[in-house]
């Protein structure tokens, strides 16, 4: 993930938060803040878990503790966010609750002392100035105690984007995510209990539909992807650029409103002069947040070339492993949906899993969503024509992605660093929408890929750089390729490779520096468990470095730290595995395989 791409991802998260509104207004007044936390985050970490529990090795203390913290952070957030909104105009409580990034830039100056440059100063006045247009100038709508309750919840968050800031760049950013979301549960369920017997609520959860549509919901986007993103995203974004980033939700909660109103049947938000004029201010200041944009556009799009490789056979295992894994996750996210009747049964967020599962895997994805098609049809008693038919839309889907970005690309990599690769995704997104015919599937088809495809795909393809699985006519690409033996000798010539590799694609000697001794420190210690193995290295080097390491023999995980081994001999391997995007870890018949993400 590069800076572009990172914005592009906080712009889409934007957009849940911007809907999320409608949903918390189904939740009950009589029921309990943390019962909703609670139930909510339960939901979330079991789907982050569900994607990221190869990571869970990676686990220690310190970790923990910084995911405690954020977790509580985000209770406090949406503890006084829930408690202002029914006191507070919606338009007044978007503006408020968007307009966090000045604690940001507060909290900045006085307790770390990073003072705003003047580019900084006015883009934050700019924005705060369209958030003030965006309330039509309603004064007095501000003195409310609602608006005491917003502002807290502004300063809890303030401090959690700082802090998640700060810990993304040292720790591993999907551990965080599934730690925020285990504390937050675990915090909430204590507090609603502890709630429960002091004032003799009941200790349940409401069953009417509006209630556990809003959880789906939030659960979903705003708990899983929205966390898993943003903490990845920060890595690449400043706390005060985040937070200005996010102040665009009321815009976009203002542009959608129309669309929003006609599915929900709400009120629709009213557009006047002044808050067109604010959301003119907002946009102006995003774009003053950002001077090296055009510049940033300019380095994408210079070409390099790359290395080839043969493509290695897919083993029936993993095939079976894929299918099985993908059908039940789209079940997971299509039944609840279907359960609670929220929409018509060929929308939700199952659309959106063929334009991820489907570009990444293939016929193997699209099997997977269409076995997950036929599991969650059979258990809602759908009839046989509707699950021909979602089948059909899949298959148009997934295939019209994978074939077409592999046609059209020359690397056939799944990346999203240049803007061509956005152009391919639109037309392909387009085309596989149109695929589906009806004009309902396709307008559902068309905005799940956008708004969670396009997310997902930059998340999966750009930084956790999952290898995909290729057409036959395709060769997988990487930018250095070796096969490592036991010996000093040996890794001076590897060492040399890669230092040439990096040349070629403009790699500082910083980050080479990551690479090789990363290698050296996961290759001494896989040798001295295994001494006759031997080592099949494959590297590709962009904004993040990729390093994939196979080798045969007994199970071996080198990021396990046995308690024998002295602090100085495991120093490398604990900046390896705090640091590092991604560092994962699997054994299956005979052969182990790690993925390790710089």
């Amino acid at each position: 993930m590069n800076k572009i791409e990172a914005n592009i991802s906080l712009f889409i998260i934007t957009f849940f938060v911007a809907v999320q509104y409608i949903f918390l207004a189904g939740v009950p007044e009589d029921l309990s803040h943390f019962a909703f936390l609670c139930i909510t985050n339960l939901i979330g970490f079991v789907m982050i878990f569900a994607f990221f529990f190869g990571e869970l090795f990676r686990l220690d203390v310190r970790q923990i503790f910084q995911s405690a913290i954020l977790s509580s952070e985000l209770i406090g957030f949406n503890l006084f966010m829930l408690m202002g909104l029914r006191d507070v105009d919606p338009a007044i409580t978007s503006a408020v609750l968007s307009s966090y990034f000045v604690f940001v830039l507060l909290l900045d100056a006085i307790l770390k002392r990073k003072f705003p440059n003047k580019l900084s100063i006015i883009s934050v006045l700019t924005v705060l100035t369209g958030l003030l247009l965006m309330t039509n100038a309603d004064i007095k709508g501000l003195f409310n105690i609602g608006i005491l309750y917003l502002l807290i919840a502004d300063v809890f968050f303030a401090i959690y984007v700082i802090n998640v800031g700060s810990y993304a760049k040292s720790s591993n950013p999907s551990i965080l995510a599934m730690g925020q979301m285990f504390f937050c549960f675990v915090f909430s369920l204590i507090l609603w209990g502890g709630e429960a017997v002091l004032t003799g609520i009941k200790f349940s959860l409401p069953t009417n539909k509006d209630f556990w549509v809003g959880v789906i919901y939030i659960s979903f986007f705003i708990r899983g992807l929205y966390a898993i993103i943003q903490i990845y995203a920060q890595r690449y974004v400043s706390p005060l650029n985040t937070s200005l980033i996010f102040s665009s939700e009321i815009v976009m909660t203002m542009i959608i409103s129309p669309l929003i109103s006609k599915i929900f049947d709400t009120a629709t938000d009213s557009v006047t002069p002044l808050r067109i004029a604010g959301s003119i201010f907002i946009v102006l200041g995003l774009l003053i947040m950002e001077p090296g944009f055009f510049k940033s556009i300019k380095n994408l799009i210079t070409p390099h070339e790359m290395k080839l490789k043969q493509k290695h056979p897919i083993k029936t295992s993993k095939k079976i492993f894929l299918i099985v894994s993908i059908a039940f996750i789209y079940a997971l996210v299509d039944i609840p949906v279907v359960m609670t009747d929220f929409l018509p049964n060929y929308a939700g967020i199952k659309n959106a899993m063929p334009f991820i599962t489907g570009l990444f895997f293939g016929f193997y994805g699209v099997m997977g969503c269409c076995l997950g098609t036929v599991i969650s049809s059979i258990a809602m008693s759908e009839p046989l024509s509707d699950i021909l038919w979602e089948c059909w839309c899949v298959m148009a889907t997934g295939f019209c992605m994978f074939y077409g970005w592999h046609y059209l690309s020359r690397s056939h990599s799944i990346t999203f660093k240049k803007p061509e690769h956005y152009i391919r995704y639109f037309l392909l997104l387009i085309a596989a929408s149109i695929l589906c015919v009806k004009p309902d599937y396709m307008l559902s088809y068309f905005a799940t890929g956008i708004l969670i495809g396009l997310p997902a795909n930059i998340l999966f393809g750009s930084l956790l750089y999952v290898e995909p699985i290729l057409p036959s006519w395709c060769d997988i690409k990487y930018d250095a390729e070796f096969e490592l033996n036991q010996g000093t000798e040996n890794l001076d010539n590897v060492n040399e490779i890669l230092e040439a590799a990096a040349e070629i694609k403009h790699i500082d000697l910083k980050r080479i520096f990551e690479t090789q001794s990363c290698l050296e420190e996961l290759s001494i210690r896989i040798f001295h468990a295994i001494p006759d193995t031997k080592i099949k290295v494959s590297v590709i080097y962009s904004n993040a470095i990729s390093m994939r390491f196979e080798y045969k023999g007994v199970k071996y995980n080198p990021f396990k730290i046995n308690k024998n081994e002295g602090v100085l001999d495991i120093v490398s391997l604990k900046i390896i595995k705090h640091r590092a995007l991604r560092a994962s870890f699997f054994y299956i018949e005979g052969e182990n395989k790690i993925h390790v993400v710089l």
